[in-house]
């Protein structure tokens, strides 16, 4: 079907814009009928779930499908404009060649699915649609089905609460791919019959230059998880600049994701001040977690799990596990952490509702968990679900109540305890609600311990007196603050080192004790130093406390401390450089199962050997996937392959089909499925390839001469520089010129300069 075809078909239909449910959205069933190739599938999903705009975009239709947030209430468009490539101004794809499809031949339209920035969303696309970095998601997909993903989560506004995640609208867009059915990647195993096993896999590109905080967040989940960012929807690698290889990025992912921590802290070991802050972050979070940090990848995963709420184990919650069923009277892993602790760390996670609606429903949750343990008269526990329902009698917001019944580990309001676990006989989470002990476990943390290298104490002697000096201070507390030289004095009768006392009373500031905390600090009246506990409730008096709060400054100093600033140790900095020499990362798609009574075939023109010699020089182009049924014959196949060739691909514009097979041919009146095995890849022949045209290539008509000294034989996007005597492309900073510095008017590389001399 043309695309004025299209158009016409869209403009007669009057259609509301009732807006399609974001979080469903070509999900399952909600999309049917797309069963051909993408040229197909993109046309059919215009006419049914789009409306064709009133304007254009550089000259070229546009539709939008308008969409709502089931989880924000937020209504917004996706747009899909339809350029054709021979009315375009740049009708070649530089991203087809940095991602080593430049022999693709140019395709007849591309398209542009683009979700704009959230302060346009109730205005027209601009003329400046098509630049890269300006949108919340935009995506460019060819007609042969190969694409692209150009941004992610760009556009922003700070303080939009009605904003989605970077996570949500890439899970929109695998979808979107997933049911368009973009392009196929063919592997053979000869290629001198006309048939040949394969193996399909569309293939979707992006070009990972993400950064959060001045971190490339291909490092850094490079090193925390094996893989980039994008490969939580598996994007795998697929290919690398200043020549390196699939297997170079590999060893150097395992090499930096094995880093020990303590071999860290040993390499440090001559940068005092630096070995002393990655010292107490390691200490800090080591202390949190229930396992072992025993690497740096194993420390990464921590932490981001920490900041984005991930389930992790950690001594700040309850262990999400089934030996968290057991007596109440258990040990300090399963401390519980105060109300008042619980909705300040809630709410200090980027969470959308204030402080006082967590703790309404924590205090509902309490009072139902109180009214079921009443009734049975036993300890039985309620099921997430039971309580979810009956907390919806008195709280409206759903999305409410499933926060807080998600963050829930074990807490404690009053003399209650309230935790969540797992049932073993059930296996589903429950709630229950005990009264605590008279004395619970209380595990306590002086951060200066993991600051001072150079205390002439040793750390057990200095941890005994900090010890005792906190339980002289817990008798006192019920009085209020205790003067230093109180405390002093006290500590004296035991601890007979009083240069030690006066050095744990200096240190002791902001030390912890179960969910309290130990203040220092003047007392106006007095003019005295007084010591004194305090709830950890209000996060902006517990100034710089990495415990809690400053994961993402962590996080900076350990990525530029240790990854990009590693001392005395070549292999760190190598293999850092290779992974953020990294960015290319590709997904391959496999063909579903078609129905049984059509057959999957992807059809690839072989060139003459004339062509292949003096014209056609590149890899071949991938060819058009075609969905027929088994009983048509070798006659038909050459009509509907000949069709799908013209409609996509520029240079086939009059080509006629006039052989199905490589070298030996198909007879014509045959079967198509005594010829040919279902979902086979089929060589095509023909004559009437238009070898003038300049939109042969999508990598445009000149492909550059690239022998770079670091491996590279391609252009790979990177700043380059051409020797003016041999011709050949070397990249600029593997020449010596920084990227800084203007490429010099005249430029010989090492071989012709030593011509010359």
């Amino acid at each position: 079907m043309a695309s004025s075809t299209i158009i016409e078909a869209c403009k007669s239909r009057k259609r509301n814009r009732k807006p399609f449910v974001f979080e469903t959205f070509a999900t399952g069933n909600s999309i049917d009928g797309f069963s051909g190739p993408f040229k197909d599938n993109i046309r059919m999903f215009l006419q049914e779930f789009a409306n064709i705009e009133d304007y254009t975009v550089a000259g070229f239709p546009i539709w939008s499908t308008w969409l709502i947030s089931n989880s924000t209430g937020a209504v917004f468009p996706l747009y899909t404009i339809e350029e054709t490539t021979q009315l375009s101004l740049q009708p070649f794809c530089d991203h087809c060649k940095f991602s080593g499809w430049g022999h693709h031949y140019v395709s007849k339209r591309r398209y542009h699915l683009i979700i704009p920035a959230n302060e346009k969303w109730e205005k027209p696309l601009g003329s400046d649609s098509f630049e890269i970095g300006t949108h919340v998601l935009h995506g460019l997909i060819h007609c042969n089905g190969y694409g692209h993903l150009l941004s992610i989560n760009n556009g922003v506004v700070n303080g939009d609460s009605n904003l989605l995640s970077g996570t949500d609208f890439m899970d929109f867009w695998d979808r979107l791919c997933t049911i368009f059915k973009t392009s196929f990647y063919l592997k053979l195993k000869n290629h001198l019959c006309y048939c040949y096993d394969y193996h399909f896999g569309r293939k979707i590109s992006v070009n990972d230059v993400s950064k959060k905080r001045g971190m490339d967040l291909r490092l850094l989940h490079g090193v925390a998880y094996g893989q980039s960012w994008f490969g939580k929807w598996d994007y795998r690698f697929g290919r690398g600049s200043y020549g390196v290889t699939e297997q170079k990025y590999e060893i150097a992912v395992q090499f930096l994701s094995s880093l020990g921590l303590d071999k860290i802290l040993n390499d440090f070991k001559k940068d005092i001040p630096k070995r002393m802050k990655i010292k107490q972050i390691i200490g800090t979070h080591r202390e949190l977690s229930e396992v072992p940090l025993i690497t740096i990848s194993d420390l990464f995963q921590f932490m981001l799990a920490f900041k984005s709420k991930a389930p992790f184990h950690s001594k700040m919650k309850l262990e999400n596990s089934d030996d968290c069923w057991c007596d109440p009277d258990i040990g300090e892993k399963n401390r519980p952490i105060s109300m008042d602790t619980f909705v300040n760390l809630m709410a200090n996670n980027d969470c959308r509702w204030p402080a006082r609606r967590l703790e309404f429903v924590l205090i509902v949750i309490v009072n139902l968990l109180k009214e079921n343990q009443e009734n049975v008269n036993r300890n039985y526990g309620m099921t997430r679900q039971d309580l979810r329902d009956e907390a919806r009698k008195c709280i409206g917001d759903t999305g409410l109540i499933d926060f807080v019944l998600k963050s829930i580990r074990c807490f404690q309001l009053g003399n209650q305890i309230i935790r969540r676990s797992i049932n073993p006989n059930t296996k589903l989470l429950e709630f229950t609600i005990h009264e605590a002990a008279t004395k619970e476990a209380e595990s306590v943390r002086f951060p200066f311990l993991d600051m001072d290298s150079g205390c002439r104490w040793t750390e057990r002697k200095v941890k005994k007196a900090a010890e005792f000096i906190l339980k002289i201070l817990r008798a006192h507390n019920g009085d209020g603050a205790m003067s230093r030289q109180e405390l002093r004095d006290k500590a004296r009768t035991t601890i007979r080192d009083t240069g030690l006392i006066d050095y744990v009373l200096k240190s002791l500031n902001k030390s912890m004790l179960g969910n309290k905390i130990i203040f220092r600090s003047k007392n106006p009246s007095t003019k005295r130093i007084e010591f004194a506990f305090e709830d950890i409730v209000d996060a902006s008096r517990v100034d710089n406390i990495e415990l809690d709060f400053n994961i993402d400054q962590d996080l900076e100093y350990l990525y530029e401390t240790v990854l990009l600033s590693y001392p005395g140790s070549d292999s760190v900095s190598l293999a850092t450089r290779v992974v953020l020499d990294s960015k290319k990362f590709v997904k391959k798609w496999k063909l579903e199962n078609q129905e049984s009574q059509i057959m999957a075939l992807t059809c690839k023109v072989l060139p003459s050997f004339d062509e292949l010699e003096s014209e056609l020089t590149r890899p071949l182009s991938p060819g058009v996937v075609v969905y027929v049924p088994p009983w048509i014959t070798i006659r038909e196949l050459k009509g509907v392959a000949q069709f799908a060739l013209r409609d996509t691909y520029c240079i086939m514009q009059n080509f006629v089909v006039t052989q199905i097979g490589g070298l030996k041919g198909i007879e014509d009146k045959r079967m198509l499925s005594c010829a040919v095995g279902r979902d086979a890849h089929v060589w095509v022949r023909g004559r009437g390839l238009d070898l003038d045209t300049e939109l042969r290539y999508e990598g445009g008509p000149i492909k550059l001469k690239v022998d770079c000294i670091c491996g590279a034989r391609d252009d790979d996007g990177e700043r380059m520089v051409n020797c003016d005597a041999c011709q050949v492309w070397f990249h600029t900073m593997c020449s010596g010129i920084d990227d800084h510095e203007e490429v010099p008017a005249v430029f010989l590389c090492e071989s012709c300069r030593k011509l010359l001399i």
